[in-house]
């Protein structure tokens, strides 16, 4: 039971990121007072920590954040543990009672006992759920009472690699702050993203992360099978950069163009039209991209559909599947899995519950998020406090500010992200008009080539230049300026400067070549052509 007063801090070691939270339960509802983030490259992969001393330096920027916001010194935190060396087993343990006892609770914990000394190479115990107890031929969730002869025991032994905690507990040692416990966090998500009603009647759970995605699966309130595959949303990414990008440039494709059921058969001809320019300039077919993203994240879904069929449950599942993670952001996901799990019910896990989760003012956690689902859940779980003596860092939110600066602050922030959103999306209307008239003169120019004489596509030439020439307006200098200057945007404007040249070159091109036919078809032209053809008999 959490104490009123307990402040709980829990940590969540990610592929993408570490993320640090701290909260007060009070009057039923945990009240979040902290929360800070940082971002990974290579010192955790798949939820396992290789590189300690990177996750050191992490973990204290992170503890420091939350120090600051808390105003006290943490001591202790709770670790959520996941990963892909994370994954369940099944276990059976069988005692002969010679005669017919009633059985007790002592019985129960020699056999759970039993079950847990089971050695596994290279691998530890982490977690179990008991699964049900069979007493003769009598099968019962609760076998205290009964008579038998035999008892026969049902566990799901959840293990990990040794060196999980190990290197986990190194990184917080090194900076001096104790582990309160760790949490099974597969199973600290499920039981607060799901309904009653789903864990009763049978619901596989998947958690699509970065690095690994997770598969729980419950029926009648008991955690049958937790699987970890060790592939992610960031496999995707990495699958865009075979088109000779950067991991920056194949995350944005991955936000513009991802869509779990997007058509790569669609009609040829009009997919062809629809091009992605490259920050170097080249083009690449969306067709392309969709296949590359498809074809991946269709590979997820097939694993994750054999693991359930090898849990035995996949016909059991009447509550369906529940998806949550960052992976769950990406377009039609529902209807992909439907398609490919064959479920009817798929629903998308964006918040806890029941709701009783109350953000404070100083955070910028977003409560209803697939991507916070699974570090709140572990806030939940803790029980006790965390932190001690009155924290004298330096203070990270200026404390010395007015709240009224502050929040003039903010609304000004506000304002220019406003206007910042509106130039961006000036900008990406005016690149897809460039492409569509790069596009038109490429077309315009081939067919003039091949039909020299015809007038209409003459006219329809300069219409075209005239259109090249016009895109390019005072409004988007104006657009453009705002956004110069700023990381976030360089990759668009840089992409709109390679369009607006390429447009210029191609209207210029075009625009030669109906002179040179102008030239070509002239009285004098025709004189001329027609002396060379006497010379050249």
């Amino acid at each position: 039971m959490v104490e009123q007063e307990s402040i709980i801090v829990a940590i969540e070691l990610g592929s993408s990121k570490i993320s640090g939270i701290a909260g007060k339960m009070k009057d039923g509802t945990m009240q979040i007072l902290a929360y800070a983030e940082d971002k990974t490259t290579d010192c955790v992969k798949r939820g396992v920590v290789y590189n300690i001393e990177k996750t050191t330096l992490s973990i204290k920027t992170i503890i420091s954040k939350l120090e600051a916001a808390l105003k006290m010194k943490i001591t202790r935190t709770y670790i959520g543990l996941g990963g892909q060396s994370v994954r369940s087993v099944k276990s059976v343990v069988q005692k002969n009672m010679l005669t017919p006892t009633y059985i007790n609770q002592a019985h129960i914990d020699l056999i759970t006992d039993e079950s847990h000394e089971v050695p596994y190479e290279d691998n530890e115990l982490i977690g179990y759920f008991n699964q049900e107890f069979v007493v003769d031929t009598n099968v019962a969730a609760d076998p205290v009472g009964i008579m038998g002869t035999n008892i026969e025991g049902k566990f799901l032994n959840v293990i990990a690699n040794c060196r999980i905690r190990n290197n986990i507990k190194t990184s917080f040692e090194n900076i001096g702050i104790d582990i309160a416990d760790y949490r099974l966090s597969a199973f600290e998500l499920a039981n607060s993203v799901l309904t009653d009603a789903e864990k009763r009647s049978g619901t596989a759970l998947i958690d699509f992360g970065a690095g690994t995605t997770t598969i729980s699966v419950l029926k009648n309130n008991i955690v049958r099978q937790i699987i970890t595959l060790p592939m992610g949303i960031s496999n995707i990414t990495q699958d865009l950069c075979d088109l000779q990008i950067e991991p920056s440039e194949a995350e944005q494709l991955m936000l513009t163009y991802a869509d779990a059921t997007a058509d790569i058969t669609a009609d040829e001809e009009n997919e062809q039209l629809k091009t992605y320019t490259t920050s170097d300039g080249r083009q690449i077919e969306v067709r392309e991209i969709h296949r590359i993203i498809g074809a991946r994240l269709h590979e997820i879904l097939l694993n994750v559909e054999n693991q359930l069929h090898n849990s035995d449950y996949a016909d059991k599942l009447l509550g369906g599947i529940v998806i949550t993670g960052g992976g769950a952001n990406i377009p039609n996901i529902e209807k992909a899995c439907t398609s490919t799990l064959k479920v009817d019910k798929v629903r998308v896990a964006r918040k806890l519950i029941p709701p009783i989760i109350k953000n404070s003012d100083i955070t910028t956690l977003s409560l209803e998020s697939t991507t916070s689902c699974t570090i709140v859940s572990l806030l939940l779980s803790g029980s006790e406090n965390c932190v001690g003596e009155e924290y004298k860092g330096p203070d990270m939110f200026r404390e010395n500010e007015k709240v009224q600066e502050i929040e003039a602050h903010k609304e000004a922030a506000a304002r220019l992200q406003q206007e910042e959103d509106r130039a961006l999306e000036y900008i990406e209307q005016t690149k897809t008009q460039l492409r569509e008239t790069i596009l038109k003169l490429q077309q315009t120019s081939e067919a003039i080539t091949n039909d020299e004489s015809n007038k209409k596509l003459h006219k329809a030439a300069e219409a075209f230049i005239e259109e090249a020439h016009g895109i390019i307006t005072d409004d988007f200098k104006q657009n453009k300026d705002l956004l110069v200057g700023k990381d976030k945007y360089k990759q668009s404007l840089r992409e709109a400067d390679i369009l607006i040249t390429k447009c210029d070159e191609e209207a210029e091109g075009l625009k030669n070549l109906l002179k040179e036919l102008t030239k070509k078809n002239s009285f004098l032209g025709k004189v001329n052509r027609w002396i060379d053809d006497i010379l050249k008999e």
